[in-house]
């Protein structure tokens, strides 16, 4: 009965594995088949078996766990309510450290960050002076990283190193490097390490760092961790010397990047993962490097670079990195590939949209969309009674906390704001042309969707931050040599919009000296030079 149950939750077949569990209940096959709903998406029913487990049995620790993570997006106090329990029956560190990374995706306030981040403090301060048994499998016995840190317009250096401090209190490692730099020879060994190797936002920032490394000083190897087989991790297999496709395994991927003796180990997104975070704790070669794949510091003191570039950062920007700040000259955008819409661009009444509306639109992830960013929406709206700001809806319960926030922030004027499905990258261009104005959030700019706004000639009003992450619309600017659409503050910024919804000569204006300029954007092969250039220097000065 058991290996029927089984054989109908691997093949899929969840509702009849349903009925044969409400007859025959079996804890074990209720937790995967709890895990497969949650797996598809299918949010309360993966919840409601959960909480049936809990009812046979109270002190499950797995089914609290799994029932916590199901709550974590949707209900963050009541996640951590949950993990509370958890740690109570397993008060491990793996509990502590997966309760204290609860961050919320979409913080209500100010003060909801203010209080968070407070908590977050005491938490890991809790952390360092408890008494825990090491980690053997932090990724997936804390399966978490401090992502969310990087959206809420802070300063996160300290707060990440304080992250990173209490990870190795509890996941100590040792030294595995055992070879000195040119061991292997005199071309540069250089191994470029992720999980979004894919068709991803990684892969098509970090692509041109692969392709464009200069071969007679460096041997590219690219380590792709659970490769989906895309166009994208087809790339980045022809732009390597050596490709490898690694599972998502800690130990195997570590061991691997052990044996291949590199010079040089560049993770390029750490935070997005929880194994290339914790991977990240290893010193896996004489120099480690991190970037913007997710484009704040990582806090660990096992990775001695961070990758940017001189256009984007402000002079005094090495106060925000952990890593020694490598500030690349020249162009910031490595040999991206310039996107196009295949076929004819399609009009409004074919999207669905209005044709009688000035269309702004935001097309970022919901979570780069900080509370002070309300206050610009808002003012957009007031100011322009024929506009409407479209949003991208995350497929998560992400966006009815936004929508809570805005109901409070916006008022009635929410009825002006649009939903988007998400959708394939294709339909993402043409929604993109069809747009009036394109809005940077605050503090956390768009980089690929810039790039593909500006092909299709799409202005974008940005607002610079002084980190990195909200500064990458603006480089681009400057490349192109655009005026026009940055602003200085949260006024300009609407004032910029306005002028570019309601004001059509302005705007034509604006698209021509963008389309005119664009090209200079895509396709370079200038900053993986530079890249090469920076590393021989390092690796030159640390013989």
């Amino acid at each position: 009965m058991a290996a029927d149950i089984q054989r109908l939750i691997d093949h899929g077949a969840l509702e009849q594995a349903a009925h044969e569990l409400e007859a025959a209940p079996d804890v074990r096959l209720m937790l995967r088949l709890a895990g497969a709903l949650y797996d598809r998406g299918r949010l309360a029913d993966a919840q409601a078996w959960y909480r049936r487990i809990l009812e046979l049995e109270p002190r499950n620790a797995d089914a609290l766990l799994c029932l916590a993570v199901t709550h974590e997006e949707g209900d963050l106090e009541e996640a951590r309510r949950l993990m509370g329990h958890y740690i109570a029956l397993r008060p491990d560190a793996a509990g502590h450290l997966r309760r204290a990374l609860m961050l919320p995706a979409i913080a209500q306030s100010n003060e909801h960050i203010e209080q968070v981040t407070r908590r977050l403090e005491q938490e890991l301060d809790e952390l360092a002076a408890g008494r825990f048994a090491p980690l053997k499998q932090p990724e997936y016995d804390v399966g978490a990283t401090p992502f969310f840190l990087a959206y809420y317009g802070q300063k996160p250096k300290d707060l990440l190193v304080k992250v990173a401090r209490a990870c190795r209190s509890v996941y100590p490692t040792e030294t595995q490097c055992r070879h000195k730099l040119f061991a292997s020879g005199p071309r540069l060994r250089i191994g470029l390490v992720s999980t979004h190797f894919s068709d991803h936002s990684v892969a098509k920032t970090m692509f041109g760092f692969a392709r464009d490394l200069p071969r007679e000083r460096f041997e590219v190897h690219v380590f792709a961790l659970a490769p989906a087989g895309d166009a994208w991790s087809e790339r980045m297999r022809g732009a390597a010397d050596h490709y490898v496709p690694l599972p998502l395994d800690l130990v195997r991927a570590r061991d691997t990047l052990v044996a291949a003796k590199l010079d040089i180990v560049f993770f390029t997104d750490i935070g997005m993962d929880p194994l290339t975070y914790f991977l990240a704790f290893w010193r896996l070669a004489p120099i480690q490097l991190n970037s913007w794949g997710h484009s704040v510091t990582s806090g660990i003191e096992t990775v001695d670079y961070y990758v940017s570039h001189d256009e984007v950062e402000i002079p005094e920007a090495q106060a925000h990195y952990s890593e020694k700040l490598i500030r690349l000259p020249g162009y910031c955008m490595p040999r991206y590939l310039r996107p196009a819409i295949a076929g004819a661009r399609k009009t409004r009444a074919q999207l669905g949209l209005p044709a009688d509306k000035h269309l702004y639109y935001c097309a970022q992830n919901l979570f780069k969309l900080h509370p002070d960013f309300d206050a610009a929406l808002k003012a957009i709206l007031e100011g322009d009674p024929q506009a409407e700001v479209m949003l991208v809806d995350s497929g998560r319960p992400w966006t009815g906390l936004l929508g809570q926030r805005l109901q409070r922030t916006l008022g009635p004027l929410l009825a002006r704001v649009r939903i988007l499905p998400r959708m394939a990258h294709a339909d993402f261009l043409q929604f993109l042309a069809a747009a009036d104005v394109v809005l940077d959030p605050f503090y956390f700019s768009g980089c690929n969707s810039t790039c593909d706004a500006f092909a299709l000639g799409a202005p974008v009003v940005t607002l610079p931050g002084f980190l990195l992450p909200g500064r990458f619309t603006l480089g681009l600017y400057e490349e192109m040599g655009v005026e026009g659409c940055i602003a200085r503050s949260p006024e300009e910024f609407v004032e910029i919009a306005l002028r570019l919804g309601k004001d059509r000569g302005f705007r034509e204006g604006i698209v021509k000296r963008i389309s005119e300029n664009s090209a200079r954007l895509f396709e370079r092969p200038d900053c993986g030079q530079a890249l090469g250039a920076a590393l021989l220097r390092i690796a030159e000065e640390s013989r």
